[in-house]
């Protein structure tokens, strides 16, 4: 089974489509912003999620959807993420730019196990051991 992401805002159709061949993907091409509510219950059963800075990504967000595993943040800064809550519920928070994010994104969520990651590694290539394929059982 392939690993469940929610994208949380419009993105370019090309791109969505490149991530559907790694993911089941479930999108907002009408680029509506969610209630915390609502996102927590589009979360449910995902492991991946690339938000904005529109969505809070919190403790009590995080408790409630324990299979999510990864949480990438489009743009620039990282203050709508709880870096602490992530990082203590051992979740991948990280902040990145796009296009780049949805590069990124592809190879990290594909890994089942999420290695405990700083917020930096992304741009000095530290998280290329998570492709599938480079990975050991």
């Amino acid at each position: 089974m392939r690993p469940s992401v929610l994208v949380t805002r419009a993105t370019f159709p090309d791109i969505a489509d490149r991530l559907r061949e790694h993911f089941e993907l479930e999108d907002n091409p009408e680029d509506t912003i969610w209630s915390p509510a609502e996102l927590m219950l589009r979360l449910q059963g995902k492991q991946g999620a690339i938000s904005t800075d529109t969505e809070p990504i919190a403790a009590a967000l995080l408790d409630a959807c324990p299979m999510l595993k990864a949480v990438y943040n489009v743009g620039v800064g990282y203050n709508n993420v709880d870096v602490v809550a992530c990082t203590t519920r051992r979740r991948s928070p990280e902040t990145v730019y796009a296009p780049a994010a949805i590069d990124v994104f592809v190879i990290v969520a594909a890994g089942a196990n999420m290695p405990d990651f700083g917020r930096f590694e992304i741009a000095q290539g530290g998280l290329a051991d998570l492709a599938p394929e480079k990975r050991t059982p």
